[in-house]
């Protein structure tokens, strides 16, 4: 079965490159600044990691492709690694437009595609390997060049074992070919930014955007006055309601994003407080109104949609909270003649999903485009007027060290969609704390601001770029017990750090945090505690966690798992 299937994908693969009259578009000054930087390395056969900061519609891809035409030319390969699947369709038609031969690697392919591919990659046949974080591994036997693009995205981290960076490992990849690694983004993660900063990485600014079109104007809509002034009892308020109106009606299209999958993010009774969590993870269930299910987003639990309190027996539930679900059945209420279509988790689980609703909004047929963090980067239509942030504060306040990080980059990349073609664009962004500096700095569009605001808050804690974290998690079924499996753990890392501040070195020096609870306590019916590690360097941190963990004796049911430069904090 697989070998036949194998046969007829053979068939029907192009066997020439397709060169197109795009092969050789004129850059602009600094696309070849950036081009010229990348060149250098690729002719000196030397590894070098340049970082490219260039703004939302600056022509990063541009650059990436006529890199990519030279290592080709010599007869050699290239990575280009993208965070979502839902930007490879669109990545994939650019490049085989340029090479022909493309071969895509992501987690939606079935055994026998991703069989073919990797077949083909190690034959040296495709010349551009395009895919998400794992095809960091692709068996290219003539490499050239990796980049990663939008390398700030959190997904380019894997959560389960092993566990890796995916820049940490293209960055030991390109070193050992002696090749260049290429990292791309209009907001960069900021141990990139001070990597560059400190001579690690080569850095290029791309401030402009392609033909000189000015980036979007920016608008916050501060929602505590709105909520005073009772304009809007929905997810829209007045001003973002009245300017869909006006994109709409002068023939623009339009992007709300909201990240929060579901219809209703917490159900409960309000007769007696009940509140329905999941029994396996103590975290809200989210209400799916279509399938009238409750579902736990983190270890899938379902719950048919209760009509009463399952405690008391009410029949009034409250369905508090607003997901993605209950924004596209308001916007539909509101905008009855223009097609709608929602992108999220939940929307695009069948495959060629996201091609297809890309290519609807594309050619035009849907006006209205809202989603969760999927459709806030990579995207690239010319008739998207407006994009409207529905609450930049969903992110905001959780206990991560990176939130504001992440928040102003996921309103400063969602921006960046409109405004690319001659219509122009505006940006409308809804939050509580419009004086906050992560939506200060995005409303500016202004890296630098908020990297100067954000770093010495980094730096005064010890937290990455400026040190170096081990985030331990011991899991068990029974709370008293890995509780105390966690408590033994706290007690091996303080007698290492207490020995390992005996050393002269300052790097030496070691700050311990917790055990503690985790932010979510139980998931998967595992209670868990977090004890986390910091060091100005590597090696000491390395060397206290590998004492302690050799040292604990744990019992069969209790699991401790080591996540060195942890990524997800919850």
């Amino acid at each position: 079965m697989i070998l036949a299937k194998t046969q007829r994908m053979r068939s029907t693969e192009p066997t020439q490159p397709a060169h197109t009259a795009e092969e050789h578009l004129e850059l602009n000054a600094d696309q070849q600044a950036a081009l010229t930087t990348v060149l250098n390395a690729i002719n000196a056969s030397r590894h070098e990691t340049v970082l490219i900061h260039g703004i939302t519609g600056s022509g990063k891809t541009e650059v990436y492709i006529q890199a990519i035409q030279e290592v080709v030319s010599f007869g050699r390969q290239a990575i280009v690694l993208v965070p979502e699947i839902s930007l490879t369709p669109q990545t994939e038609s650019r490049f085989r437009a340029r090479f022909g031969r493309v071969a895509v690697l992501h987690s939606h392919l079935s055994d026998a595609e991703r069989h073919w591919h990797w077949e083909q990659i190690a034959d040296g046949q495709v010349p551009v390997i395009v895919g998400a974080r794992s095809a960091v591994f692709a068996p290219t036997p003539h490499l050239g060049l990796i980049v990663i693009d939008e390398e700030h995205e959190s997904s380019f981290k894997q959560e389960t074992a092993p566990r890796y960076r995916t820049r940490d490992v293209a960055q030991q990849r390109a070193a050992a070919e002696g090749i260049p690694l290429v990292l791309g983004s209009a907001t960069p993660s900021l141990e990139s930014w001070q990597r560059a900063i400190d001579g690690e990485y080569r850095l290029v600014e791309m401030p402009r955007r392609v033909f000189d079109r000015p980036l979007p104007q920016v608008a916050t809509i501060d929602l505590r006055v709105e909520r005073e002034d009772r304009q809007s009892r929905g997810a829209l308020s007045r001003p973002l309601l009245m300017a869909m109106e006006r994109a709409l009606q002068d023939g623009g299209q339009v992007i709300l994003l909201l990240n929060r999958r579901g219809f209703a993010t917490h159900v409960q009774c309000p007769a007696c407080g009940h509140a329905l969590n999941c029994p396996h993870c103590e975290i809200a269930l989210t209400h799916h109104r279509h399938a009238q299910l409750l579902i736990c987003h983190y270890c899938d639990f379902q719950l048919a949609e209760p009509n009463r309190c399952p405690h008391c027996g009410f029949d009034g539930l409250r369905f508090s909270g607003r997901g993605t679900q209950k924004l596209e059945m308001e916007v539909r209420a509101r905008f009855p003649g223009f097609e709608c279509l929602r992108m999220d988790t939940d929307s695009m689980q069948r495959p060629g999903s996201h091609q297809e609703a890309l290519r609807r909004f594309r050619e035009g047929e849907v006006r209205i485009l809202l989603g969760t963090q999927m459709i806030a980067k990579g995207l690239d239509f010319p008739d998207v007027t407006l994009v409207g942030v529905i609450n930049a504060d969903t992110a905001l306040h959780l206990p991560d060290f990176r939130a504001a990080e992440r928040t102003f980059q996921l309103v400063t990349q969602v921006a960046g969609r409109t405004g690319r073609g001659p219509r122009g664009g505006r940006v409308l962004v809804q939050t509580y704390e419009p004086e906050h500096s992560a939506i200060r700095a995005a409303v500016r569009h202004d890296y630098a601001m908020f990297a100067a605001e954000e770093l010495p808050i980094r730096r005064t804690h010890g937290y990455p770029p400026f040190g170096m974290m081990v985030r331990l998690v011991v899991r068990g079924p029974e709370e008293n017990l890995t509780r105390e499996v966690a408590a033994e753990l706290g007690r091996y890392l303080r007698e290492a750090k207490e020995t390992a501040s005996k050393a002269a070195a300052p790097a030496a020096e070691l700050r311990l945090l917790g055990p503690a609870p985790a932010p979510f306590p139980r998931l998967h019916g595992k209670y868990r505690f977090v004890v986390q590690l910091l060091a100005a360097e590597e090696e000491p941190l390395r060397a206290a966690v590998r004492t302690a963990v050799d040292r604990l004796k744990l019992p069969d049911d209790v699991l401790v798992s080591i996540d060195v430069d942890p990524v997800d904090m919850m």
